[in-house]
């Protein structure tokens, strides 16, 4: 049998691999998932730069950014990360609410370590919980009062993450709690708060 891209041929000194090239279409990896599978990609995106910010942040410094599609420093000297795109993202520890965050949307107790409002609708945020992080999101679900329908999103959760969406009020909301990376590190809770479709 010949050998196979990426198998061992075990020829000459040492175990060889053979490179594999595969070419994806521009956006063939997005081409089956739905709108609010973007949104959560988006929000865990925000989780994973918010996180590694908010870790690698003293306690006195903030960090102001546009938020887009990814995040680079322009010079590397600089505090800031930026795409562009105008969108500001706030990155710390024990951040305040910014005074534009969406009107009567609850948000979970704990430290809020970044956040970035879009518009007056469009908005997520990060939160980082002391203790049980599933039993404060099941806590901070039911802030949400009859005018929203709260539902889990299993096809989004694993044993390390648990999402799920508020609708109504006119908004279409993700609410996900993350596992700290440690046991014991903080968990994280998310909110993606977006404008009902």
């Amino acid at each position: 049998m010949p050998p196979s891209p990426g198998i061992p041929t075990g020829r000459g000194s040492g175990l060889k691999h053979r490179p594999v090239w595969v070419r994806i279409p521009p956006g063939a990896h997005n081409a089956d998932m739905d709108l609010r599978t973007k949104f959560v990609a988006a929000a865990c995106s925000f989780v994973l730069i918010a996180g590694i910010a908010g870790c690698s942040s003293g306690s006195d410094v903030v960090q102001t950014s546009d938020l887009g599609d990814r995040f680079e420093a322009p010079n590397p000297t600089d505090d800031l990360l930026d795409d562009g795109s105008g969108n500001e993202l706030e990155v710390g520890s024990d951040l305040t609410l910014p005074d534009n965050w969406p009107q009567g949307i609850p948000t979970p107790s704990g430290t809020l370590i970044a956040v970035s409002v879009i518009d007056e609708r469009t908005a997520v945020a990060t939160w980082i919980v002391e203790g049980d992080v599933f039993t404060a999101q099941a806590n901070f679900l039911n802030e949400f009062d009859s005018m929203f329908t709260v539902e889990p999103l299993e096809e989004l959760s694993t044993d390390t993450i648990s999402v799920f969406g508020a609708i109504g009020n006119g908004y279409d909301i993700t609410v996900s709690a993350t596992l700290g990376e440690e046991s014991s590190d903080p968990g994280e809770i998310t909110l993606l708060v977006n404008p009902s479709l």
